[in-house]
């Protein structure tokens, strides 16, 4: 299997080292994001098996997927394509795309292709792009609008700083559910990127956000909130249908 992700910066998915839109191999530098995706699919899949460890991470910018908007084409009965919200296009958009990338991959690769598309949906970036459900279901409906069963939606509510301070704060994995009604406005006065940077500054540990994860400090599978939970679920039904024996 491959993994192919998309993020909207290096902090989350990663980046490629050479600036362009596509990457894998040492070319690619794994965000914290991925890390977390890679640690949860090595505990469903029942085996393991680091993806970014083995270079089996490809990897496609935000600025790629735009450039390569898939063509509009008529919707399809069992999408709910009139009800979708204007401004959730975005989410939709990329999906297809990311989904179309997949399926290519895996032809090129002659190998099954995992996609996880990362999007904070709550920030400055995104004002005004729906809430997170319209926002969610439009990332799931773009990737049944190309009928590609193996791609993921990781959307963070209200962005990915809240599920690292659930695992980081005083009493850890405790009562983190208020931070998902947190302001995702980084200018805001009570950020959650400035409370993030905080304690890992503080950590005993001394360790960088990536290595963290790497090393448990911070572990997605004891992260109980709603989005989690929900991008958990979706990339468990995903890795499963890869890896059937991983829920033996």
């Amino acid at each position: 299997m491959l993994l192919l992700l998309s993020g909207e910066g290096s902090s989350d998915m990663g980046s490629c080292s050479d600036a362009l839109g596509t990457c894998t191999g040492f070319n690619y530098k794994p965000g914290a994001m991925a890390y977390i995706a890679d640690k949860l699919i090595n505990l469903y899949q029942g085996f393991e098996f680091s993806y970014i460890e083995h270079d089996s991470v490809y990897f496609v910018s935000e600025k790629h997927l735009a450039d390569h908007k898939p063509v509009i084409r008529p919707k399809r009965a069992n999408l709910p394509g009139k009800k979708r919200p204007k401004e959730t296009q975005y989410y939709f958009a990329n999906a297809r795309s990311l989904a179309i990338e997949a399926k290519r991959l895996a032809t090129e690769k002659n190998d099954t292709v995992l996609a996880v598309l990362f999007r904070d949906s709550d920030g400055t970036a995104s004002s005004g792009r729906g809430e997170w459900q319209d926002k969610r279901i439009s990332m799931k409906n773009g990737f049944a609008f190309e009928e590609y069963n193996l791609a993921v939606a990781m959307m963070p509510k209200p962005k990915s700083e809240a599920w690292l301070i659930c695992a980081l704060k005083e009493n850890p994995y405790q009562a983190c559910d208020a931070l998902e009604d947190r302001s995702g406005n980084d200018k805001s006065p009570h950020a959650l990127k400035t409370e993030l940077t905080a304690l890992i500054n503080d950590h005993p540990s001394g360790l960088l956000l990536n290595d963290l994860i790497i090393d448990n400090h911070i572990d997605a599978n004891c992260i109980d909130m709603m989005s989690m939970q929900a991008f958990k679920t979706d990339l468990r039904n995903a890795v499963t249908l890869i890896f059937p024996q991983g829920n033996d």
